[in-house]
């Protein structure tokens, strides 16, 4: 804020408007006071270099930054809780996973960790569980409350029944102990469905005794608050004479496993007892080049070959009314997100259901914080499938291998300048250079940019571009063709954004290649864009 006020003349109260903007990563209001800003040091006489110097210090805060103060406290709290994870591991993560309840997503990250450290997480048991996570010698034990249907009241009222008498010795035994106006069916069907009463009995038994055990519950309980006693009550057999599981008159009520798992995903949000994976971790081994969710970050951009569990799919219709997919897939180390565009989806839509186990092979796209999947080909995890995949895996790399050799011969890539029908893709550094088209080793540092040390001011105020993303590498030809069909779309709007190029390189990373077009940043202009060439094959990047 002084900053602001010495150089530009701002009021208190407009140097808060800045600092909001920068405090909440708001983009674009941080661009609107960029003009106030500037036009009121030059008023102050500050130098051009000053002004540019001093906001480019600013503008990283719009992404994310603190000051001196948040980075002191974020450090001792790191430490403490780097010290604590370090000596005190099973405490330090029952209470991470307590302090997550209520976010599954945050649970499931968390539960992975405790995996990769050896701790053991328990199943939720209506005889050893508490409200939160609890700390036990087997283990870290399920928190009640964090089973889905079953709020903090009903799991208050189970622990304080379990406290008050002998562990529970059957669904009978809970069912009358329970205060049933405080946990009601639904409360119990999702404990029965997470595992947490299995000592009683497989669950698919007791969810088809659980009508005919509540209805007695409820009548006993009624009994008992009118005064009456039953006889086996005041013998004292009360507690002996509920049902307990027979295997062999009872086979048909024996758990599904899939089933489950199943159960154990929709309420806990995670597979605990066992992993769909697990069965098929001595077969990974024929997959060939196979990679964790966990490793993506260290994939770079190349093509990986994943085996996962589809945990949530959901359909998206494209403004070229195709449909694509965004699937949510997991494997035994973290999940991630799996883009499917129109093409793929078209060949692979049967494979894409709930609880699927499939190979997939996708290019790792490392825009965001966390890395995301493109998918270029899916099928199921079998003997045929892995062959199929390893078939589709070695035909794609040889393809870019070809095309990279290609585009080293000089033949490839970017089109030359005006190529584009008069479109200039040319960005000088010296004379005769173009960045489009010279390679990096190529280029001296003495060709590298550097800025001026003084810069007309109006620059300052230069529009930020517009940008045109390809998702793939393509070939010379083809690129023609696109950036043809690009140029028409852009003279229908026309601005002052420069618009720039991204192009994917083939080694990994992306290219910026600036073009002589000026445009008008629209979701009209984006439309335009993708019903000319395809969503699945560009993304226009509007400024925000």
């Amino acid at each position: 804020m002084a900053v602001t006020q010495a150089l530009a003349g701002f009021t208190l109260a407009e140097a808060d408007v800045l600092c909001y903007a920068v405090r909440k990563k708001f983009r674009d209001k941080l661009d609107a006071q960029k003009v106030k800003f500037v036009s009121g040091a030059i008023r102050n006489g500050v130098h051009g270099d000053v002004i540019e110097s001093v906001w480019k210090d600013f503008e990283p805060f719009a992404r994310y930054g603190f000051n001196r103060a948040h980075a002191a406290i974020y450090g001792i709290i790191a430490y403490h809780t780097a010290y604590l994870k370090a000596n005190y591991t099973t405490e330090y993560m029952t209470a991470v996973l307590s302090a997550e309840m209520g976010t599954p997503d945050r649970i499931a990250i968390a539960v992975a960790e405790c995996r990769r450290m050896g701790l053991a997480v328990l199943p939720p048991d209506v005889n050893e569980s508490e409200l939160d996570f609890a700390f036990t010698p087997k283990g870290i034990r399920f928190g009640l409350g964090a089973v889905k249907n079953v709020g903090e009241g009903a799991a208050e009222a189970i622990v304080e029944a379990r406290r008050a008498g002998d562990p529970f010795g059957s669904l009978d035994d809970f069912c009358d102990r329970l205060d049933l106006q405080r946990t009601n069916k639904r409360v119990i069907e999702s404990l029965i469905k997470s595992g947490a009463c299995d000592e009683f009995g497989p669950r698919l038994w007791q969810l088809n005794r659980l009508d005919q055990v509540l209805e007695t519950a409820q009548r006993g309980q009624r009994d008992r608050a009118s005064g009456q006693v039953g006889l086996f009550a005041e013998l004292g057999f009360s507690g002996q004479l509920h049902a307990k599981f027979i295997p062999g008159s009872n086979s048909q009520f024996l758990d599904s496993p899939k089933e489950k798992l199943a159960w154990e995903k929709e309420l806990l949000g995670i597979y605990l007892s066992a992993h769909p994976l697990n069965a098929l971790a001595p077969r990974m081994k024929d997959v060939d080049n196979l990679v964790a969710l966990a490793e993506l970050s260290e994939a770079g951009e190349d093509l990986v070959t994943i085996t996962c569990v589809v945990t949530n799919a959901r359909k998206h219709i494209t403004k070229n009314k195709q449909l694509m997919m965004f699937a949510q897939v997991e494997d035994l180390t973290g999940s991630v997100e799996v883009t499917v565009f129109p093409r793929v989806y078209e060949a692979t839509a049967p494979l894409w259901n709930t609880d699927e186990i499939l190979l997939v092979l996708a290019r790792v796209e490392q825009r965001d914080e966390d890395p995301k999947l493109l998918c270029e080909h899916a099928v199921r995890f079998d003997d045929a499938g892995i062959a199929e995949i390893k078939r589709v895996a070695d035909e794609r790399r040889q393809f870019l291998a070809k095309r990279a050799k290609f585009s080293r011969n000089g033949n490839a890539g970017a089109p030359s300048p005006r190529s584009a029908g008069g479109a200039s893709l040319r960005r000088t550094y010296g004379p005769g250079r173009d960045e489009a088209v010279m390679p990096e080793a190529r280029r001296s540092s003495s060709e590298t940019p550097r800025p001026p040390s003084t810069r007309d001011i109006s620059e300052l105020d230069e529009p930020p571009a517009l940008v045109i993303r390809f998702r793939e590498v393509l070939d010379y030809e083809r690129s023609i063709a696109l950036f043809q069909k690009i140029q028409e779309v852009l003279k229908d709007h026309a601005g002052v954004s420069q618009v720039v190029l991204e192009l994917p390189r083939n080694g990994g990373g992306m290219r910026r290649v600036q073009t002589s077009f000026r445009a008008k940043p629209s979701r009209e202009l984006a439309d335009a864009v993708a019903h000319e060439v395809g969503g699945d094959v560009v993304e226009v990047v509007l400024p925000r």
